[in-house]
């Protein structure tokens, strides 16, 4: 299995995820100026929160090498619907793990958490997600203009969306 509960000491595997604030503002979440205090603290607070929100995991490839993070936040529990976020290491990017992990997220939102759709947001410009996406048979539901600010420029988002199929 790609998906794992998180241990402590992910903290210090995600921190360059966490770190990197071009991979921040590409995943949409509007990382704070610069990174104040320790890294790894600020990395296992942000991992307590999304475990506190919702349903979080870490993405591990073959080897058992963290890969990156999935979450599903924003749970609906009376429509049955939540939004996923996705993140990889630069390093675990092309080699196919973000869709064997799709497979898994999908089954797990299905059957674990009886939810009946996944929504998510992607800017415009991560080209490889958006192939992913809809190669894994997402619909594309809505466009938004201008929709997320880097501090710099603003760019377009996409809506997705997926009807997860019942067991």
């Amino acid at each position: 299995r790609m998906l794992r509960s998180p241990k402590q000491e992910d903290a210090e595997l995600l921190a360059p995820i966490r770190s990197d604030f071009g991979l921040q503002h590409l995943l949409m979440s509007n990382p704070a100026g610069s990174p104040k205090g320790d890294i790894l603290a600020l990395t296992s607070d942000w991992i307590n929160r999304r475990m506190a929100q919702g349903w979080f995991k870490i993405i591990q490839d073959d080897t058992l090498i963290v890969a990156g993070f999935a979450q599903i936040s924003d749970i609906h529990r009376e429509n049955r619907l939540g939004w996923l976020g996705l993140g990889l290491l630069p390093s675990a990017r092309g080699k196919g793990l973000g869709r064997r992990a799709m497979i898994e997220i999908e089954s797990a939102a299905r059957n674990d958490l009886g939810l009946r759709k996944l929504l998510l947001q992607v800017r415009c410009d991560n080209v490889r997600a958006i192939a992913m996406y809809d190669r894994g048979g997402w619909r594309r539901v809505g466009f938004l203009k201008d929709h997320y600010y880097d501090r710099t420029r603003t760019y377009d988002v996409i809506l997705y969306e997926k009807l997860l199929s019942l067991p």
